[in-house]
This record gives C-alpha cells, structure tokens and sequence, in this order.
C-alpha cells in the first residue's frame, strides 16, 4: 500500500513546492495546506473534513481529489478512492498518467477487472517504456486479461454456511478434519481473559462432531487454550495427533512457531514446541501433516526460501523415548509452488499427492487465492491451477480443506450472509479432487486373554513393494485408524514382539467411501508350538507355483520375524479349494509350499528352520460352496513347530 502512496505525495509536493495549485481560491488552499499536515501526522479523519471544505470552497480542485485518494487507500476505502481519482482524471487526465496507474490497481482490488484493464492501458497509452512503473503496469494488464477470463469460466460452487452450531458472532477459520469426517476442529478469535486481556480478542480451538449426518454445537478444547493465541491447526488422520501455532512463548524459537500434542486415552497432552528443524528463528505457522504421518508441510519465511513465505516440509521419522518428534532437514517445494511473493495454507489431502494453498503471487483475482498442484513422481510438483470463482474473489482468500472421500471442501470467508469470518462447505468440481481415500479401523488385542496391544501397522504397495504408511495401535483399547489411498493394492502387516505377526490384503481397485471404512478385529497369536497365521499376500498365478513379484513384502516381513526369533522353526503349508483334481491340488499345493521355502532358503534363512508341506484341500478354513470360501481357503501359512 506505502508505494502507491507514494506516488500520490510525489504529486502533491511537486504542486505544492511549484506553487501551482489548480485552485486560485485562498480559502481552498488554506483548507488544503491544513489538511496536507494533518496527513503527514496520519491524522486521517482530520485530513479528510480539511478537504472536504477545500473541495466546498472549490469543486474543481484536483489536488484535493488526489488527496482525499491517498487518504482513502490508506483507510483501504477502494471505492471512495476511485470515486476521487476519477473526479480528479476528469478535470486533468492530461498530467495525471500515474493517476490511471493507481485507478488500475484500487479497481483490481475491487475485483473490477474490466475497468482496472482500462485505467492501466491509459497509463501504457500515455507513459513512456522508460517510465518506472511500465513494465508494472504491462504486468498488471496481463492479470485482468487473466482474471477476465476465469470469471468467465467461472464454475458453480454453492458455498454453504455451516450454521450457529460451528459458526458464531466472532471470526472462525483455519478448519481441520479428521479423516472419517466426523470431528472438525477450528481456530476462533473470541474476547480475551486472564492475563491477556487488554489484548481484546485472542485464538482458541474449537471442536464440532458430526452425529446423524449433523454438526453439532462447538465445543471449546480447553485441554489445549491457554490465555495466549493458538491458531492454523492440522489434526491427523486417526485424530490423536495435533499440530498447531502458537507465538510469542517462552519456549519459542521465533516470532511463532509450530507446536503439537498427543492425544492418550481420550486427553490431550500438554502441547510442547515441535523443536528444530521445524521451527527457526523465523517465522513457521500453518502446519499441515500427511495422513500417513510421514510429512508435515508447513509455511515459514526463513532463509533459504523463493520469496517472503515460502511451502516447506519436514519427514516426521517418529517419535524419541521423550515423546519428542524426529524430523529431517526441511524441503523447499520448489519453484512450482513458491514464487518471489508469498504461499500460505498449505493441506496435504489424505491421498498424499494434492496440494491446496494459498498465494498472492501466481496469476489470481486479487491478494490471495487458493489453487492446487498434484505430486509426481514423489519430487515433482506440477503446475498449480487456480480454483476460480466463486471460490476465489478479489479479497483473500486462505485455510482450505478437503474431506477424505475428495467431494466436499471447506474454508473461511466473509462473503454476505457471513457474521465476520464464517467457516463455508462446498462441493468440489471434479477436476479439482484429489484420488478418494477410504480407510481401516480397529482393535488388535492377545487371542488368548483378550487384552489390548500396542503393535506396530505398516501399509504396503505390493506392486512396488514401497512402504505407504505406519501407525500404532496403543492409543485406546488397541485402537487404530489408518487411510488406504484407493486404486492400488496393498499389504497389511500388523506386528508385537513375542507374537506372529498378522497379514491382510486390501485390493482397493473400486472406490469405496469413508462413510463406509474398513473394520478389523485383529487377534495376534503369541510364539507357541502349533501357532499359525495365514499369510495373504502371498500371489501365484492361477494353476501355478512360481512365486508373483507382488509377494515380496510379505516373504521380507516373513524373514524379518524369523530374524527376530531365531530359535523359531517353522513349517509352510500349501493349501487349495476343490476346484480340479485332489492329485492336482496335492501337487499344486506341495509345490508352492516348497517356492516359498526356496525363496526363504535364497535369502539368508536357515533351511535347517524349515519345512514345507501340501495340504491339499484337506484343511479347509471356509465352506468351498462360494467363490469367496474358495478364495479363503487358497492360502499360504506359516505355522511354529520349534522355539
């Protein structure tokens, strides 16, 4: 805002030090030169009824209209300033050519494309290309032709306010969801109290839960306010996992810095500072973590950067004995996000691959907009898309979120209708969602007595054979929630010392919703003599024996227990369903029992720790009546027949 007006004052102190007002009225100077030192002083109000009697004594006096522009720019009255600027073009457009600069800039503020692509071509119509604000405006020109054109395209996005129950007469923003949709926490400005208040107003969270398809009314997280601001927070898939800003605290790196808490047994814990690499002597707010917990993204200005705020992000490779996170160096995400201006907001959709955030520099309607970029190749971000209107205006717009199954989006504004900053949902078009993401839940717990355990959950991608996400199961009862990106195939290992670990394949080619998730009651056998576990993602071609490349994390997981047991002995057995022959079935059955053990053998385990046997169809585990029994009962197992 301060170089516009400084073009402005350029004006006025050559008029006034050529004394060459346009008014030859004194009373109208005097007014002027009043109201000219009430500006210096920012004494606005003043400056403004000083020029209004200017304006009395003489109604074409543009000095005082360029004035009363500068003034209302510095109010950010955008329309008053054009009404005054144009008032003065009017009388003198003649010696005014950086006047049709500003006109252009305070109408794209007002989101009048049209009229701001006017003013600056009548800058670029009478300016010189040596004029320093040419190659600005040539700039600026090229943004309404852009802006022009995506009203155009303009979608049909029906943004709807979420109600009295989420929404309040103070501001809510920065919303954050839990992957099953059904608890939303926000940041909301309310009054302060405590120490704090002679500030007026500071940030708390807010929880909403969605009971019956309906939010119900908010709630304050009064296990994570403090009388100081706590704002932009990003909750993780499973819900016991936050991260959020805080600023100016005594254990702080920075101006603000990124802070988190756990949540035990339905209580959150005492939030601690996330501690470096996060957080800097610079500025990091507005965190944002990965479903699969991997990545925390996060805005920052500190060193290193494109521009004044920049998108980073930090790998979270788990947590130290002290509750303490480990993090790797931060990551820049490049030039495809960060420009020389600022980004802001970063959310990582649960598929771990679309962006949404917020920048006031790629090509937009005025100050920020929200786009969208999608991962390639896992290093390679593509070009960000703007999401058009109505999403984005002419003001700012920030802090979008969408739900796990990719359709609904939410985020603050304060369009009509609004009481300050309300929280909106709308429904994406389809060539903004991201791929849908579904999810698993459960309880793992001892077959024997029942009891609760904290095991180890890993996610794999059987067609690469790359780790897709890993979580616990010891935050409540043995409960787990973890996401499951659809489209792909995957390998589901549950694991806890002294037990064989359990497998589950998840081939998830169709969509299937968060509203109907995956649930699992997972039983682990302890270490004992005539235990087994059906491993199933073990793959063979139909009819055959050799050993599918999608077996591979299966036969690794297989050989990471047997190096963690090492006076185990175990026994494979091939079983089949009655399709075919029972000779055949024998045969087939023998033979993948012996690939498995081959394989085992081939890498590094002992044979003297094997045996493999055929079964046949003899041991069914479902009735071989359905396709679905028959599938249950072609399996591979392991059993202990040592320790």
């Amino acid at each position: 805002m301060k170089s516009l007006t400084t073009i402005l004052l350029f004006l006025l102190a050559l008029s006034l030090s050529a004394q060459e007002l346009s008014t030859t009225s004194r009373k109208a100077q005097k007014y002027f030169q009043s109201a000219y030192s009430h500006y210096q002083l920012h004494e606005f109000q003043s400056a403004i009824e000083e020029l209004n009697k200017a304006l009395d004594a003489d109604a074409n006096f543009v000095e005082a209209m360029l004035m009363l522009a500068d003034v209302y720019n510095e109010l950010k009255e955008d329309s008053l300033q054009v009404i005054y600027l144009e008032k003065a073009l009017q009388q003198n457009s003649t010696h005014q050519t950086k006047a049709y600069y500003v006109l252009g800039n305070a109408n794209y503020r007002l989101g009048k494309y049209q009229d701001a692509l006017t003013a600056f071509r009548n800058f670029l119509s009478r300016a010189s290309d040596s004029h320093p604000f040419y190659e600005k405006a040539e700039s600026k020109q090229q943004l309404c032709l852009f802006a022009i054109t995506l009203r155009k395209e303009s979608g049909n996005a029906q943004a709807k306010n979420m109600g009295a129950r989420v929404n309040s007469e103070y501001d809510e923003y920065w919303p954050s969801l839990t992957v099953d949709g059904k608890t939303l926490i926000y940041t909301r400005l309310v009054p302060a109290s405590g120490q704090q208040a002679r500030r007026h107003f500071q940030e708390d969270f807010f929880v909403s839960n969605n009971a019956d398809g309906e939010w119900q009314a908010a709630s304050p997280m009064s296990s994570i306010n403090t009388y100081y601001n706590e704002g932009a927070q990003s909750i993780s898939a499973d819900g016991k996992l936050l991260f959020f800003t805080a600023c100016t605290q005594i254990d702080g790196y920075g101006s603000c810095d990124i802070y988190y808490a756990r949540n035990r047994k339905g209580v959150w814990s005492k939030p601690q500072n996330a501690g470096e690499p996060v957080n800097s002597a610079a500025w990091e707010s507005q965190p944002s973590i990965s479903a699969n917990g991997e990545y925390l993204y996060f805005a920052s200005n500190r060193k290193g950067g494109k521009g004044g705020m920049d998108i980073w992000r930090c790998q979270l490779n788990g947590f130290y004995s002290s509750g303490v996170p480990r993090w790797s160096e931060p990551q820049n995400l490049g030039d495809s996000i960060n420009t020389p201006g600022n980004e802001t907001s970063p959310f990582i959709h649960a598929d771990g691959r679309t962006l949404y955030f917020a920048s006031d520099r790629h090509m937009g309607l005025g100050g920020f907009d929200i786009f969208f970029s999608r991962l390639v190749n896992d290093s390679c971000w593509i070009k960000p898309v703007n999401m058009g209107f109505p999403i984005n205006t002419h003001k700012d717009e920030q802090g979008l979120i969408v739900d796990a199954v990719g359709e609904r989006a939410y985020f603050s504004s304060d369009r009509p209708g609004s009481q300050g900053l309300d929280i909106y949902q709308f429904k994406l078009a389809a060539s903004m969602r991201p791929t849908p993401v579904s999810y698993v839940q459960g309880k793992v717990f001892d077959e024997a007595n029942r009891n609760p355990l904290c095991a180890q959950i890993e996610l794999i991608d059987v067609d690469n054979n790359t780790l897709v996400a890993q979580t616990e199961s010891c935050w409540e009862k043995g409960e787990f929630l973890m996401c499951l990106p659809l489209g792909k195939e995957y390998a589901f290992n549950v694991s806890h010392p002294g037990y064989l670990f359990h497998s589950e394949n998840f081939a998830l080619q169709q969509v299937r919703k968060a509203s109907d998730p995956i649930s699992l009651n997972i039983p682990l056998n302890a270490i004992e003599v005539g235990s087994a576990t059906v491993l199933r993602n073990i793959f063979f071609e139909t009819g055959k024996y050799a050993l599918l490349s999608q077996s591979k994390a299966e036969l690794e997981k297989l050989i990471i227990f047997l190096d963690k047991n090492p006076l185990v002995k175990i026994e494979i057995g091939g079983h089949t369903d009655t399709v075919g022959e029972a000779e055949m079935n024998q045969s087939l059955s023998e033979n993948r029992a012996k690939s498995v053990y081959s394989y085992l053998v081939e890498h590094g385990v002992n044979k003297d720790r094997l045996e493999y046997r055929g079964y046949g169809f003899s041991v069914p585990m479902a009735s071989n009546e359905t396709s679905e029994g028959r599938a249950k009962n072609r399996r591979t197992e392991f059993k202990i027949i040592a320790k």
